[in-house]
């Protein structure tokens, strides 16, 4: 009798361990899933998910967040998980303003080149003057400076990172300094323009990942 419940235990053993990673991730965020939903998961959730996942796994996506859970030991630390992943979703949807932002004067100071031969030409004063932290800065009197009107260039909301230009005429250097999450550490992102043939180009170099 005793040998026969170590089978038993044996082949439950193995059945657990021929789950995959997707149905493994399912099990371990079960519970945080439904507490954030305020009501049980039914057996349709959890067949649309491993579904969903698995096509994404055969078609060469994985989130990043799986590794984190699969290694999770208990569920504050698949929580962990989640809590990392929703603040680093935050910080790309943020980063995304200054990408937004350079690429829209990176276009003026082309237009600008087509039409006389040179980029707007000086250095425009930092706007906002002041770092945006730890609220987004209202918006600047872009207007009042002479470069940046030239550029046709302001932002009518508030903001996260702090602008600057300055240009020879022919290369032109342009960047969004912002610190993210206020501890301190800022981070750059920087737009450079130069004349290729008589062409007009820009570069956007990004800060390095995790800098912030």
């Amino acid at each position: 009798m005793k040998a026969h419940w170590v089978v038993v235990a044996l082949a439950l053993a193995a059945g657990c361990s021929n789950k995959d990673d997707c149905e493994k991730f399912y099990d371990k965020t079960a519970p945080l899933m439904e507490k954030m939903a305020g009501k049980k998961l039914e057996a349709k959730d959890k067949t649309d998910f491993l579904e969903k996942c698995r096509k994404e796994l055969k078609d060469g996506k994985k989130d990043p967040i799986v590794p984190c859970v699969l290694d999770a030991k208990d569920d504050a630390a698949v929580e962990a998980c989640f809590k990392e992943a929703m603040g680093e979703v935050g910080k790309k949807s943020k980063q995304t303003e200054a990408q937004l932002q350079l690429n829209k004067i990176g276009k003026s100071a082309k237009v600008a080149f087509v039409s006389d031969a040179a980029f707007p030409k000086g250095k425009a004063a930092m706007l906002p003057a002041k770092p945006c932290c730890p609220d987004k800065c209202p918006p600047a009197a872009w207007a009042s400076d002479p470069v940046w009107k030239a550029l046709d260039f302001q932002i009518d909301e508030p903001n996260l990172f702090q602008y600057t230009y300055e240009s020879d005429g022919q290369t032109f250097t342009a960047t969004a300094v912002g610190d993210l999450d206020c501890d301190g550490t800022a981070i750059t992102y920087t737009l450079t323009g130069k004349v290729t043939n008589g062409n007009p180009e820009v570069t956007l170099t990004e800060p390095p990942p995790n800098t912030d």
